[in-house]
């Protein structure tokens, strides 16, 4: 049995996304994938999702186990080792083999492996979603800020800063500048290396900046990346600061087809490069 899963979100959009990406993964693999996220998802009122009931990860492995299957595979909708997959979901995941003592799983690798191995493909999916807001406004010569959420471990930091790093080199004439910045950060000296915040990158600028495009490293419309989230907040806020700014954002991930290919690669590629077996 196959899950798709992701952090969880209580807005309905992001459910949402997250089901159709796992639709089109299982049209990709010619199997079932399951959408499931780890948590929050479960408060979304049925009413919001046409009476579907969302099911979280730990309660579907749980129904399916009382059902019969025994061997599950979950594909992570994450771009690197996050805390969610390096501890609270192995953790869970341990506890429930306690009461379901015959069950194997096996958790996927993330997005991002190598430069080769996702990075590549995750920077070609930020640069089409760059160069698709620079045709539409006409920009001969912008700046790109990177953002993502932001993460206490510092390896899914180093991801997004060498997607980052391939997403600029992909550039020829017309990118002046690109930061990578997270959306926000927990405080403490050892938690540093997110920086810079958004919107010290933007306020980085000055008070004559050629425009920015936004790129979200973002999945879904969520509370953060959502049409009135954190980030709309932090560029509104900026804009009041600086009026010079023009910033353009870019669509999110979760939409662009190369992220079902890459989902589809991890489960094609799970007996050579396991991530995780429990």
């Amino acid at each position: 049995m196959i899950f798709l899963v992701d952090n969880g979100s209580v807005r309905a959009d992001a459910y949402r996304n997250l089901r159709s990406i796992a639709s089109r993964v299982s049209e990709s693999i010619s199997n079932s994938v399951i959408p499931a996220p780890l948590l929050h998802a479960d408060k979304i009122p049925e009413a919001d999702l046409d009476d579907e009931r969302v099911t979280l990860l730990e309660a579907a492995i749980k129904e399916a186990y009382s059902s019969g299957e025994r061997s599950f595979e979950i594909i992570p909708l994450f771009f690197g080792p996050s805390g969610a997959l390096v501890d609270y979901l192995p953790r869970r995941l341990k506890g429930l083999m306690k009461h379901c003592p015959e069950m194997e799983v096996r958790i996927l690798n993330p997005l991002y492996v190598s430069s080769e191995n996702g990075g590549a493909s995750l920077a070609t999916i930020l640069k089409e979603r760059v160069v698709s807001v620079q045709m539409k406004e006409g920009l001969q010569n912008f700046n790109v800020v990177l953002v993502d959420h932001g993460s206490p471990r510092q390896e899914v930091t180093n991801v997004r800063n060498a997607v980052g790093e391939i997403l600029n080199q992909s550039f020829g004439e017309g990118l002046n500048s690109l930061i990578a910045a997270s959306m926000e950060r927990r405080p403490g000296e050892q938690y540093a290396f997110n920086e810079p915040l958004l919107a010290n990158a933007l306020e980085s600028f000055g008070d004559h900046p050629k425009p920015i495009i936004l790129a979200h490293m973002f999945f879904s419309p969520g509370r953060h990346a959502g049409p009135e989230g954190d980030i709309t907040a932090i560029c509104e806020a900026s804009v009041l600061k600086n009026p010079a700014l023009q910033i353009h954002k870019t669509e999110l991930i979760g939409s662009h087809p190369l992220l079902v290919e890459l989902l589809a690669n991890r489960w094609q590629e799970r007996n050579k490069l396991p991530w995780l077996e429990l």
